[in-house]
């Protein structure tokens, strides 16, 4: 029984313990932050793209695939499958309508132009497939 107490009182590697314990929950920590900082990372390039794009409209371009083209030369760090792509639509209003028409009072519709990049990497931890957009109004 005394010998039982004095390994139970016994302090000699505890901390040898410890740290077999929490060692692994600090690389699982990393891991993820790491896998956090990719997701992000990859995000920010593709809204990045996207804003060339919609200041090439800004600027007065009107041409969708010189849009798309810029944007997608913008995207740093893009996976094979990136895509850029563009959709024209009018309103009238809150109403949408095909771009010939006139609004009331002889109005010219709104034109907005939504961006939209996609890609897919394989590498990614968590979230290998990501898209955003951007939405621009041209006239």
């Amino acid at each position: 029984m005394r010998k039982l107490i004095n390994f139970w009182r016994d302090q000699r590697g505890a901390a040898i313990l410890e740290m077999a314990f929490v060692a692994p929950i600090i690389g699982g920590m990393a891991a993820v932050s790491f896998a956090a900082w990719d997701v992000a990372t990859r995000q920010q390039d593709m809204r990045a793209a996207l804003e060339v794009g919609a200041e090439y409209y800004m600027n007065g371009g009107g041409s969708d695939d010189v849009a798309k083209t810029a944007a997608t030369e913008a995207w740093r760090n893009a996976p094979e499958d990136a895509l850029v792509s563009s959709e024209r639509s009018c309103r009238c209003g809150t109403v949408v309508t095909i771009c010939t028409n006139l609004c009331t009072g002889d109005a010219p519709p709104s034109v907005y132009v939504r961006l939209t990049a996609t890609g897919t990497s394989p590498e990614a931890m968590f979230t290998p497939h990501q898209s955003a957009e951007r939405i621009v109004r041209v006239r």
